[in-house]
């Protein structure tokens, strides 16, 4: 459990690689198939308390996992003409980064499971080069997050289980961008975090011979951070609140053959909460700045092929394809993001019955450029700009992530094993 932490602190800095600042990367064996039917458990791991908290009751004794990913982002920013472009391009703005996830559930009787999950549902780093034609907007951006979420599952019979849990989140933000176009510019910088709290709930259901269903609920969290805003003349202590959105997940399994599997998944993410974020001053002084994200809400849909290739190896492959919540009329340099897929593929091999190791890749690219256009008037336009701002941004993630999995005890109860 120690380790667990640990990595999921060191990781929680770092590039975001689902829609807006989400991170979905948080299984090695998920990965392999672009996370398709997680929500469904099934399988060995456990790792899909992260999308349904009710896969907890698969669980057979005790059970513990560490997941691993390493994001190896490549976001080139190109300015526009006539006039910022002068002053050059941002350059590779993503950053190398690791995200870390721990797993571990304990059957308390033929009826309760329980269990605790440590990840970093949260995350963004981007950093243009210091001097550039976009400064104006974003110098570096920062946003890092570790969550708990204890869990209690119920196997209500053979076929349904219930789940649900308590989440604990830690938030940070760091925002700096410069205060005008000239290398020697200064620069205002805005730090600030939160703990808060929300919940989870989910269920899973074996309705027909082969197959399993499973339904998952993140709650949304508001987080009311606190913090400093320091700019080149007076600083500010400041506070502000961040919505951040809930999350549907379903996840849908069916044994085709003893050994080949197919997986289906569909996610909701309700990011159209997260519409501007005002930054106030904490002595009263009301409203400083604010921070308009005015994002769309956002999908996803997988599918997957698993397929037991020998009792030892598992392999598996998986697409995706995620409608963004950022858009050309949200855009910004500090998240260029947009519609995109996901080609995955993976396998899990069991070095005996109580130990198995999983590794994912998956490539992620958005196909063609995406357009950023700030003009004069609009809620994010830099203060008495009266030229418009534009540029081209072209985006691709490699995702290699890797999981160690161990186990003690006897055969999983009926009610999380997939009717033959």
């Amino acid at each position: 459990m120690a380790a667990a932490v640990a990595l999921a602190v060191a990781g929680a800095s770092t590039a975001a690689v689902a829609g807006a600042f989400a991170l979905r990367e948080q299984s090695a064996t998920g990965q392999g198939v672009s996370f398709a039917g997680m929500a469904a458990g099934g399988g060995d791991s456990i790792s899909g308390m992260f999308w349904n908290p009710a896969v907890v009751n698969q669980v057979e004794v005790f059970q513990g996992e560490q997941h691993v990913t390493g994001i190896l982002p490549t976001s080139k920013v190109d300015v526009g003409g006539p006039f910022f472009d002068a002053f050059g391009d941002g350059g590779n703005i993503g950053k190398n980064a690791v995200v870390a996830s721990g797993y571990n559930a304990y059957r308390i009787n033929d009826k309760v499971a329980i269990g605790l999950s440590i990840t970093t549902p949260f995350g963004l780093a981007t950093d243009p080069h210091s001097d550039w034609g976009g400064q104006l907007y974003a110098r570096s951006s920062r946003v890092r997050s570790i969550n708990a979420t204890p869990t209690i599952g119920y196997k209500v019979n053979d076929w349904f289980s219930i789940a649900a849990g308590v989440q604990v989140e830690y938030f940070d933000i760091r925002l700096k961008q410069a205060t005008g176009l000239a290398p020697t510019a200064a620069t205002s910088t805005l730090k600030a975090d939160d703990v808060g709290v929300g919940f989870t709930a989910g269920f899973t259901v074996a309705p027909w011979e082969g197959g399993s269903v499973g339904v998952g609920y993140r709650s949304a969290i508001t987080h009311n951070v606190s913090g400093d805003l320091y700019t080149p003349g007076p600083d500010f202590k400041v506070k502000g609140k961040v919505p951040l959105p809930e999350t549907v997940s379903v996840g849908v399994r069916q044994r085709v053959t003893q050994d080949l599997t197919l997986l289906g998944g569909v996610e909701w993410t309700n990011w159209s909460r997260l519409d501007k974020v005002k930054v106030k001053n904490k002595s009263g002084g009301g409203t400083i700045t604010s921070l308009p994200f005015n994002y769309d809400d956002g999908w996803f849909f997988s599918g997957g092929v698993e397929y037991a290739f020998r009792p030892d190896l598992t392999l598996r492959t998986g697409v995706g394809y995620e409608l963004s919540p950022v858009n050309d009329k949200n855009r910004t340099n500090r998240l260029p993001d947009d519609d995109r897929w996901w080609l995955s593929a993976g396998g899990s091999y069991k070095y005996s019955d109580r130990l198995s190791f999983d590794l994912g890749y998956t490539y992620v690219f958005v196909p063609g450029k995406s357009k950023i256009q700030i003009n004069p008037g609009d809620p994010d336009a830099f203060p008495g700009q009266s030229i418009g701002y534009n540029a081209d941004a072209k985006s691709h993630v490699h995702l290699v992530s890797a999981s160690v999995r161990y186990t003690f005890g006897g055969p999983a109860p009926a009610a999380l094993v997939t009717k033959d």
